[in-house]
């Protein structure tokens, strides 16, 4: 609950730093909204999965440099860990996924092949996600100083 709670103080649109609690759905079918809804994007009633994939790569392109947190990465399949994954390797976009718990074996394969670190403790993740600034704007909930540091310092 704590780092949940971390996590969500931290989002705060105009620095680009987007969190989603993904709504738990079988396969997490519903991830692809849920990124848009972070993002500040209303989606589109009947758009498709493949429509709303497609959604996000624009939408991220267009926030530039940023970062995003998925919460409950570990509710997720492994089709949408390799998404994201391309996501990350094909724009600015820097991507930490809160899995609470043990890595399955196709998981901890797939993340053989890319770069990543394990942070597995509250300290790291406070370090990862400092709380946004007070202001106007759609935010989660939380407050506090601190905007979060730019991609690629530190």
């Amino acid at each position: 609950m704590r780092i949940t709670q971390t996590v969500l103080a931290s989002h705060n649109l105009a620095a680009s730093h987007f969190v989603v609690h993904p709504t738990v759905a079988p396969g997490g079918r519903l991830l692809w909204h849920d990124i848009l809804r972070a993002l500040g994007t209303e989606p589109t009633a009947r758009a498709g999965q493949e429509d709303q994939r497609r959604a996000v790569r624009v939408a991220l392109r267009a926030a530039g440099p940023c970062h995003v947190t998925v919460l409950r990465a570990h509710r997720l399949g492994l089709g949408s860990w390799a998404d994201l994954v391309h996501l990350h390797r094909t724009i600015s976009a820097e991507f930490v996924l809160v899995h609470h718990a043990a890595l399955p074996r196709d998981l901890a394969r797939l993340l053989r092949h890319c770069d990543h670190r394990v942070v597995d403790t509250f300290t790291g993740v406070a370090r990862l996600h400092p709380p946004a600034p007070a202001g106007p704007g759609p935010r989660c909930q939380g407050a506090g100083p601190g905007p979060f540091p730019p991609v690629g310092s530190g």
